[in-house]
């Protein structure tokens, strides 16, 4: 069952991609070089409608139809007609909190599913959250939705990404024996994979926000699924998995807070575009952190015995780790350029 799961869903999403590529065209849905973008020709997005349409079809056929598996679908559904919309025509950030949050309501309400627990972050017993869980929710599913969102800024970086991150979810949710986790990482991971070929290395087609959003909002409620529900594991394992695009987003709001810039304004201060400013070729920077986003999953699991709160210093010595690897690129790149002169 679960090789079938993972052929079909990375079949649909493989096949489907050169008709939405034509779809893509005929509605606009084109990203133009220029701007923030660094790529050199018009390239189609709604690459996120091939992993969404695999993902959901599938789920409709492996899963029965209860509260929890309707409002995943349901409200996954409207984050990719969300991000469908916003790849015809970009919408405000305002819109699309207001989206989020009737996402997450959806699931919430309906799927009676949000952060309950936090475990023993701080050393001095569980955090035990209980209805104050539900704003805790709200902020965590959005927050994982923009970091997803924000990294995908080279070619197969963020399917790249996403992909450690499914597996990553199969395997805990395997070992723990929380079935419903396991088949829907799978099938995410295969429609994930599915588009990656034609993404990377030279992208034929971008995933957009129709997939940056259906694939972080998907990260989002496993990562929940995974931590409040049966087979519970350590609600920082989703944490240390995603601990790259989590990083990226957390450096890049403080940074922009310290200049008072808005958190929502667009630029080019990510950990991908700060990587290609230091001579780093495109290719080598997202191997480079496909490697640290697998570095971090197996962080995760060497420390999935232990408490939170020592999972909690692990990721925050880890993103002290990637700044100053950063940092010391910088630092090379300066001190090439003086060797030059």
């Amino acid at each position: 069952m679960s090789y079938t799961v993972f052929i079909l869903s990375f079949a649909i999403s493989w096949v489907a991609v050169p008709s939405i590529k034509v779809l893509a065209r005929n509605q606009g849905a084109v990203a133009l070089p220029g701007r923030r973008h660094i790529h050199a020709r018009p390239t189609p997005k709604f690459g996120g409608i091939a992993i969404a349409l695999s993902v959901l079809s599938i789920s409709f056929f492996i899963f029965p139809a209860n509260k929890i598996i309707i409002s995943y679908l349901s409200s996954s559904a409207l984050m990719l007609l969300l991000g469908i919309l916003d790849d015809v025509k970009e919408t405000r950030w305002q819109v699309k909190l207001l989206i989020s949050l009737a996402a997450t309501t959806i699931l919430i309400l309906g799927g009676d599913l949000w952060v309950k627990s936090l475990g023993n972050m701080f050393g001095l017993g569980e955090i035990y959250l209980g209805l104050w869980g539900i704003p805790f929710t709200y902020f965590a599913v959005f927050g994982i939705i923009n970091a997803i969102n924000l990294i995908d800024g080279l070619n197969g970086l963020a399917c790249g990404v996403a992909s450690i991150a499914f597996m990553s979810f199969a395997v805990f949710a395997y070992m723990y024996g929380n079935e419903t986790v396991f088949y829907l990482s799978l099938a995410n991971l295969g429609a994930t994979l599915g588009l990656l070929n034609y993404n990377y290395p030279k992208a034929k087609i971008f995933m957009g926000d129709s997939g940056s959003l259906f694939i972080g909002f998907s990260l989002s409620v496993l990562s929940i699924m995974l931590t409040q529900g049966s087979g519970k594991v350590s609600p920082m394992i989703p944490v240390i998995i995603l601990g790259i695009p989590i990083f990226d987003t957390l450096r890049v709001m403080i940074v922009r807070f310290i200049h008072n810039k808005h958190p929502f304004d667009a630029d080019k201060t990510h950990l991908h575009h700060l990587m290609v400013r230091s001579d780093l070729r495109s290719r080598s920077v997202v191997k480079r952190i496909w490697l640290l986003s697998l570095l971090m999953s197996l962080l995760a699991f060497s420390l999935r015995g232990y408490d939170e709160w020592i999972m909690f210093s692990a990721f925050i010595a880890a993103s002290v780790f990637i700044g100053i690897y950063i940092e010391n690129l910088k630092i090379l790149k300066s001190a090439r350029k003086n060797g030059r002169h």
